[in-house]
């Protein structure tokens, strides 16, 4: 008899430690990695964002763009403080 995708999903939480957590911004981020970009892409930006000096300023060619993260930040940071 075949396991419904539910077994399968509880076997995987379990052999994975069953982690759960209430922060909205690791859920953010999980759905991501899970969804939308590899872990390789995020892990290189992550690296090459702390491997820089203190005191970078970043200067960003879109300004749209930038101005949508910073606020995407700002929010995530407030629901995490809920």
């Amino acid at each position: 008899m075949a396991l419904t995708n539910d077994e399968h999903n509880a076997i995987m939480r379990e052999a994975s430690g069953n982690v759960q957590s209430e922060c909205k911004l690791t859920s953010f981020f999980y759905e991501l990695l899970r969804d939308h970009v590899t872990i390789s892409d995020v892990e290189s930006l992550v690296r090459r964002v702390i491997s820089e000096p203190a005191g970078v300023n970043y200067v960003y060619t879109n300004g749209w763009l930038a101005k949508y993260a910073e606020n995407v930040v700002k929010r995530l940071r407030e629901a995490s403080k809920e």
